[in-house]
């Protein structure tokens, strides 16, 4: 499940799920009666009507602490194989009931290929193992690499709708991109002092946006400057002072600490 030690943050779709569900059996079978255990309910948005409409329509809402679970136990009889015990905060009583039917909402985990996938093409993710977007408001479906987009699961857990709205957004970044017939390379890339490269390949290996390589011929490190952010990692990183930063050479430093003296 999802709020718990290995996975503290809210799949967003199972509090949702649970109780569409609970309701179509209830629409099924009006007799039957649906328990749903919870910590927090969290129907954000409209789906705050499916929690109005489950207690109306007869679902029992139980809920409990984190320091005291629901514990499952064997039934006693073969129309309730099974028993639930769990504390009610509201009655201040012990609960021990038998069921037919125990139904787990189910947390959603990020795809375990997400970190190889994040390291060949040099993105980052966060904490909880998902990709991560370059900015939470300014930039919701982009990378900081440019060219490359997320949306959907690969991001965060999410419902279909919210999927399908930035699966649009990630596709109408990627056509500004794609409608241009050339690309403009940022004005800050940096430049290779190509006589004393050592081709080491130190600066293939930190730069963040794989705008590095290694020129197979000359045998030395070589900018993609569509690619370059003008980070300097490749700058900070170099033994042999072979990557100039395009505006922050020596010179162009002392200058303005000359001139702010």
């Amino acid at each position: 499940g999802s709020r718990e030690q290995d996975t503290m943050y809210c799949s967003r779709v199972c509090c949702a799920n649970a109780i569409k569900n609970a309701l179509k059996i209830k629409e099924i079978h009006p007799e039957t009666n649906v328990i749903v255990f919870y910590r927090d309910i969290r129907t954000y948005g409209f789906r705050e009507e499916y929690y109005q409409e489950a207690r109306q329509a007869g679902v029992i809402f139980v809920r409990y602490d984190r320091e005291r679970k629901p514990e499952v136990a064997p039934g006693e009889t073969p129309d309730a194989p099974l028993r639930v015990d769990a504390f009610d905060p509201v009655l201040g009583e012990q609960l021990h009931l038998a069921v037919d039917l125990l139904v787990l909402s189910t947390g959603i985990a990020p795809n375990s290929d997400n970190l190889d996938l994040a390291q060949a093409i040099k993105v980052p993710l966060d904490e909880d193992g998902f990709f991560l977007e370059a900015h939470i408001k300014l930039r919701p479906v982009d990378f900081s690499t440019d060219g490359v987009y997320l949306c959907g699961l690969a991001h965060a857990p999410k419902f279909v709708s919210e999927t399908i709205s930035q699966a649009r957004a990630a596709a109408g970044r990627a056509a500004t991109l794609l409608s241009k017939e050339t690309v403009q390379a940022k004005g800050r890339c940096a430049e290779i002092k190509e006589r004393i490269c050592a081709g080491c390949g130190l600066c293939v290996g930190v730069c963040p946006y794989g705008a590095r390589e290694i020129d197979s011929e000359k045998r030395i490190a070589s900018v993609i400057e569509v690619l370059c952010q003008g980070c300097g990692a490749c700058a900070a990183v170099c033994p042999n002072a072979a990557t100039k930063q395009v505006g922050f050479a020596k010179e162009e430093i002392m200058a303005a600490v000359d001139s702010l003296i």
